[in-house]
């Protein structure tokens, strides 16, 4: 056994290397999306156009949602601020949903009415100058740019001050107000590529390994379980297969493929393209997920992903309840809510969003992943994410515990395992088209209509409606009370 471990090691990594060469050369020729893709900040665009100076929003430490206003120091009475909260609340509805605010704002289930914030600028600004300074992405050392609706800023990611200085230059250079930009120095994003006994039927967040060539393989992590097409699969990341970007009907087993293990769970089917130009620089191969659908060869398992005992790192599986079962989706994120993450690797854990919408090199490749959302430690020094937790599901807990609203999938993050990023699920849908990741709730039943009233019942409440007739029209109770006492007497005994 330990010849073939070693075997298989080296061997992997020799293979590995040759079809990721491969990959990229077979991907070269790729063209723009054919359909357009609407990401959050054009979500967060349009409502600035429905309603003028708003400049993002996020959910405060006690859950409160907190909006920009560029024109909130105007708002200088009550009825003014009300009126200023009913416009922006029904543009974020339009846009986002009607339950949008409410589904995010609330944390440990508390909601509060959300509170208007002075703005610097409005989102369509800071649309505008992320845009222009996207191009910066080119090397290595700029990580990511985000158009940050916490601080109403454009925010990027840079490794090493010459990275900083670099980035100043060609902001000014390009007329972006440097008031409006916060440059940070962060590390480098890669993909992540134990929940690792075998589970059958088989729950997101377990241990999937796929085959990339003879002795060769990847540990990734199941996303979540889906219907696409009318047929049973799964999604996790489009790096854990043998080429991104490209199907080749890859074999995933659960937990692994020993000889004649009988583990085999699915075929690769789809893994979108990657595209050049259009919002692509020079250089760069572009998505705007890192998604991949496998068909299942077993039957599917339930909308489910597996519950460990703690969430800040267990890999062990709880006894009951062992599942938090999918009972809603969330197409896009709020900064500031708290998410949480099943991985192989790192097992449960959770963090609050940071970012929405970043474009994030990954380091090591020439790939851009489009418009993705970062979640960050909240405190602590348990790893979020390590290599191997690559395609783990990203969800919220909703205040039944046990029940989970999906976000989307994770693929990567820095070294230290202090944040992770990930495609949210309105992108994933987008490039993988319509998926089933949850069983609709049957709309609540209406009461059953109430029995039919006895003759005497009738009888009874024409007696009743006659003696309020008679006291409402003046009558004296010596007069309406006895006429009752006779209607009474009267009425059938059944």
């Amino acid at each position: 056994m330990r010849l073939r471990i070693l075997l298989t090691s080296f061997v992997a990594i020799a293979i590995s290397t040759t079809t990721t060469a491969i990959a990229q050369k077979s991907d070269a020729p790729a063209t723009p999306p054919a359909a357009p893709v609407t990401t959050f900040d054009d979500k967060l665009v349009k409502i600035a156009e429905l309603a003028p100076g708003f400049g993002g929003m996020f959910v405060d430490e006690k859950g409160t949602v907190q909006i920009y206003m560029k024109n909130a120091g105007e708002l200088r009475n009550a009825d003014s601020m009300k009126a200023a909260r009913a416009q922006v609340t029904s543009a974020i509805a339009s846009v986002l949903g009607a339950d949008f605010l409410t589904q995010n704002g609330a944390r440990k289930g508390r909601a509060s009415e959300p509170n208007i914030i002075k703005g610097d600028y409005d989102a369509i600004e800071l649309a505008k100058w992320k845009k222009s300074v996207a191009p910066a992405l080119d090397g290595q050392e700029i990580v990511f740019v985000d158009l940050d609706e916490r601080r109403n800023r454009v925010t990027v990611g840079v490794v090493g001050d010459p990275a900083r200085q670099r980035f100043e230059a060609l902001a000014k250079s390009l007329g972006v107000p440097f008031e409006a930009l916060i440059i940070e120095e962060t590390q480098p994003i890669r993909f992540h590529a134990s929940l690792r006994d075998k589970r059958r039927p088989v729950p997101a967040g377990v241990q999937i390994e796929i085959d990339t060539g003879i002795f060769a393989y990847k540990i990734c992590t199941l996303g979540f379980n889906v219907v696409r097409n009318g047929r049973d699969g799964f999604v996790t990341n489009s790096h854990c297969t043998r080429n991104r970007g490209v199907s080749n009907d890859d074999d995933f087993h659960q937990p692994n493929d020993p000889l004649l293990s009988g583990n085999k769970i699915g075929d690769e089917d789809a893994d979108p393209r990657y595209f050049t130009g259009g919002q692509c620089p020079s250089g760069r191969r572009c998505r705007f997920s890192d998604s991949a659908y496998a068909d299942y060869r077993i039957a599917r398992g339930p909308f489910e992903i597996a519950r460990t005992t703690n969430n800040v790192g267990s890999r062990t599986i709880n006894g009951f309840p062992s599942a938090f079962r999918i009972v809603s989706e969330t197409p896009d994120s709020m900064v500031g809510m708290r998410l949480n993450k099943v991985g192989r690797t790192t097992g449960w854990a959770f963090g609050d969003v940071r970012a929405t919408c970043i474009d994030v090199n990954v380091a090591d490749t020439d790939v851009r992943l489009l418009c993705q959302s970062r979640v960050a430690r909240v405190s602590g020094t348990n790893k979020l994410t390590d290599n191997g937790d690559s395609g783990s599901p990203v969800f919220s807990i909703l205040p039944t515990a046990s029940q989970a609203c999906l976000h989307g999938i994770l693929w990567g993050g820095p070294d230290d395992g202090s944040s992770f990023v990930f495609s949210p699920l309105n992108l994933i849908e987008q490039e993988l088209g319509p998926l089933t990741t949850f069983t609709a709730q049957p709309p609540p039943q209406p009461p059953p209509p109430p029995p039919p009233l006895t003759p005497r019942e009738e009888c009874l409440r024409e007696c009743a409606a006659d003696r309020d007739s008679c006291l409402a029209e003046g009558g004296l109770a010596s007069q309406c009370v006895p006429a009752f006492i006779r209607c009474r007497q009267r009425c059938p005994a059944r």
